[in-house]
Formats: structure tokens, C-alpha cells, sequence
């Protein structure tokens, strides 16, 4: 009975978290998104090296943190350093400074503080839960993030007109302490359910040999933790070290790779058709909160029994198929219409059902792993394609136009479900391992 209420207590908590989490970032996306159209779009690629540049920095320097510092102890802290960024642009925003150059400053702040929070809220999930419960409750607390989405472009409409767009940082930041309460109660209710002698192990494992199979657990949060070591690229080596980790990479690039070219067909049909920015952030709010109702029915209804029968390999197929499918038909007909249909699609299969099936990767690799090489991963990974894509895209598209684009992307793709397949068989390999 305890173990069924530890877990009820961390879904609900993850969730809310979570939510908190990501209403602090969709607070602020849409606006985002409408400014950056107001530029040169052959400046995007440089903002891309900039973000590159700047998680490049952050990511080593979380590393050299740990190094230091309890893992798990250390998430709300990071959380109160990007609240306190927060109220620095929000400073910055009613200062005299050029305008221009604090939205591209904060346009790259943004794109670190989306990958880094969420980054390291899935690591200490990773880390506090094991492979069985994380399968039960990692989709209601990604469905927790969507209700996030759709609350904080709700917020920022209801308010904006009162407090003014600085003053939605200020929220924002108010919305991230508030994820720092949360992260206590999950620690606290992952430590007790650590404690119950029923706890669930995890999935059934099949038997090998004579030799029992070594449980995979979580670790206990209640107890004190000595500093990790290492240093600044401990993370990094990590994967380099690692076949498994390394076809996260890959994946993580594919994924990236296939994003940024759809992005890049968004900014042009957009900026072509939509002329008012108060009308380009209309839109992309709409977009968003579409893309957010859809991820919550895949979040809630299929993202558990899927990856409980499935397990993540034939889960994370789904997207490359997806995107794939989306961008040849946006290639054929780009419309806002269709534009709209193919970001709605695409963005829910990724936040419903690869992002679970993603973080679930990482429930069976050590602790170090989960939060210095997971990060590294999905900052520096992630924007290091985003990077490599922007200019391959430009390239494709001097080439040969959108249809270039399109033949570029197909072997990405054959390449993306490979790395599925691998993943899915790695993560198999894992959870029935024996001791040696």
C-alpha cells in the first residue's frame, strides 16, 4: 500500500513539476518565435552557432559542478540560477539597452534554458526511478509537461496586456521556483517508496542461467551522496566511451537534423504569408496549443502501453517515419494549412511518445551517466545538430530547392530508425543483464 502511494505521490508531483516547468518556457515561445522572424532568416544559422557556443560552454561547466556537488541535490539550484537569468532580462528588457541585441542574446538564452531544465528534471527521474516504475509513470508525467504548454501561452494571453512582456519573465521565473518545491516532494516521495521492501523491481526479466538477475533500483535520495569526481568533459567521455550512449547521439542528431529543416520551411512560409507579428504570434500560439491537446491524448492513452509492450525501440521509430511522411507532403503543398497539420503532428509524436520512450534509455545506465553524459547529450548533442543541420540545409536548398531537402532527409531517415533499432535492442540487453 505504501509503494502504490509513493508512486501516485511521484507522478502527481512529476507531473506538476514538470507542468511548472515548461509554463515557464511556452510563457515566453510564441513571442519568441514571432521576433526572430522579423530578421534576416539567412541569420538563423548564426544563431544556431551561437546556441552551439553557448551549450558548448554550460554543459562542461555543469560537468565540473558535479564534480563537486550531489547530483540530485544540485537540480533546484539550477533551476534557481535560470530564475535569477530570468529577472536579469527582465531588467535588461525595461533598460535603455539596444532591443535588437538583448532578443538575440535571450533568443540563445531561451534555447539553453529549454534543453538544460528539462535535461536535468528527466535525469533525476532517471536517477530516483528504475526502468518497471519509470514505464508506469513516465508518461503521466510528460503529460503533466503538456498541460504545462497550454498553461503558460494561456497565461501570458490573459496577462501580457497588464504586466507587458517583461513582466511575463518575472512570471516565468515565479513559475520556475515553483518547479523547485516540486523537485523536493518527488525527491522526498522517491526516497520512501526506495524504503518500501515491495517495492517494484522492475519488469519481469527472463531467466539466462542459475544466476540470479541483478535488479536495476533506484538510488536512495535520503542518504548522503559523495561528489561524483571527474571533471568539466567527464560527460562527453562518457560517451565516447559507451556504444549505447553514442546511439543516443545519433539518434538525438537524426532527430535534430529532420527538426531544423522542417523549422526552416515554418520561418519561410510564415514570414511569406504572415506580414503582422501580433498575427505570426496568434499563429503560433494556435499551433502550439493544438500540438499540446494532441501530445496529452498520446501522453495519456498511449505512450504507457506502448512502451510497456513495445519497449522504446519500436517506439522511437515512430518519429523518423513521421517527420519524414510530414516533410514530403509540406514540400508539395506548402501552406499554412498543411504547415500547421505537419508542426502538430510531428511536435506531438516527439513530446508524447519519443520523449518517454527517450528518457526511458536512460533508467539503465549508471548514475554518473544520467546526469553528466545525459546532459551533455541532450544539450550539446542536440545543438550541435541543430548547428550542422541549419548549414546542410542552406546547401540543399542552393542546390536544388525544397525537393533537394526532401532526397537529403531520406537517408537521415533510414539511418534515424537504425538507431532505433539498436536502442530498442540495447535497452533490452541492459535490463536482463547478468552480474558478471
Amino acid at each position: 500500500m505504501e509503494n502504490r502511494r509513493a508512486k501516485l505521490e511521484i507522478a502527481i508531483l512529476g507531473a506538476v513539476t514538470f507542468a511548472a516547468l515548461l509554463a515557464s518556457y511556452s510563457a515566453f515561445r510564441p513571442v519568441r518565435d514571432a521576433l526572430i522572424l522579423d530578421g534576416d532568416l539567412d541569420q538563423i544559422p548564426w544563431l544556431f552557432l551561437a546556441t552551439f557556443a553557448a551549450v558548448s560552454v554550460v554543459s562542461p561547466m555543469w560537468s565540473a559542478f558535479l564534480a563537486k556537488h550531489s547530483r540530485p541535490r544540485s537540480v533546484p539550484l539550477a533551476f534557481h540560477v535560470f530564475a535569477v537569468c530570468e529577472v536579469g532580462f527582465f531588467l535588461a528588457v525595461r533598460s535603455p539597452l539596444d532591443k535588437i541585441s538583448v532578443g538575440h542574446v535571450f533568443y540563445v538564452w531561451s534555447a539553453v534554458f529549454n534543453l538544460f531544465v528539462v535535461s536535468v528534471f528527466w535525469s533525476l527521474l532517471a536517477d530516483l526511478l528504475g526502468p518497471g516504475i519509470a514505464k508506469q509513470l513516465y508518461g503521466p508525467i510528460a503529460a503533466g509537461g503538456t498541460v504545462g504548454t497550454m498553461i503558460g501561452p494561456l497565461l501570458t494571453k490573459l496577462l501580457v496586456g497588464t504586466i507587458g512582456p517583461a513582466g511575463v519573465l518575472l512570471m516565468s521565473a515565479g513559475l520556475l521556483e515553483f518547479a523547485v518545491i516540486g523537485v523536493y516532494g518527488v525527491r522526498r516521495a522517491a526516497a520512501r517508496l526506495d524504503r518500501d521492501p515491495g517495492r517494484d523491481p522492475g519488469p519481469a526479466r527472463p531467466e539466462r542461467s542459475e544466476r540470479p538477475v541483478r535488479p536495476i533500483r533506484p538510488v536512495r535520495d535520503d542518504q548522503p551522496e559523495a561528489p561524483a569526481g571527474g571533471g568539466a568533459f567527464t560527460g562527453i567521455a562518457h560517451v565516447g566511451k559507451s556504444p549505447y550512449l553514442s546511439a543516443i547521439v545519433g539518434y538525438v542528431l537524426c532527430t535534430s537534423c529532420v527538426a531544423t529543416f522542417l523549422y526552416f520551411q515554418q520561418a519561410g512560409i510564415v514570414k511569406a504569408a504572415i506580414v503582422d507579428r501580433a498575427a505570426r504570434t496568434e499563429y503560433f500560439a494556435t499551433v502550439d496549443l493544438c500540438m499540446s491537446g494532441l501530445t496529452l491524448i498520446l501522453q495519456t492513452l498511449i505512450a504507457r502501453p506502448a512502451l510497456g509492450r513495445f519497449g522504446p525501440g519500436l517506439v522511437l521509430m515512430v518519429l523518423p517515419l513521421t517527420q519524414l511522411t510530414g516533410l514530403s507532403i509540406l514540400a508539395a503543398a506548402p501552406s499554412l494549412a498543411v504547415l500547421a497539420v505537419v508542426q502538430v503532428i510531428g511536435r506531438a509524436t516527439t513530446h508524447g511518445l519519443t520523449r518517454p520512450a527517450r528518457e526511458l534509455l536512460f533508467t539503465v545506465v549508471s548514475r554518473d551517466e544520467k546526469y553528466r553524459a545525459k546532459n551533455a547529450i541532450d544539450t550539446i548533442g542536440y545543438r550541435f545538430g541543430d548547428l550542422l543541420s541549419s548549414w546542410l540545409q542552406k546547401g540543399l536548398v542552393a542546390v536544388g530547392g525544397v525537393t533537394a531537402v526532401v532526397g537529403g532527409a531520406l537517408p537521415i531517415a533510414a539511418i534515424w530508425l537504425g538507431f532505433a533499432f539498436i536502442l530498442g535492442a540495447g535497452f533490452r540487453r541492459r535490463v536482463t543483464k547478468e552480474p558478471a
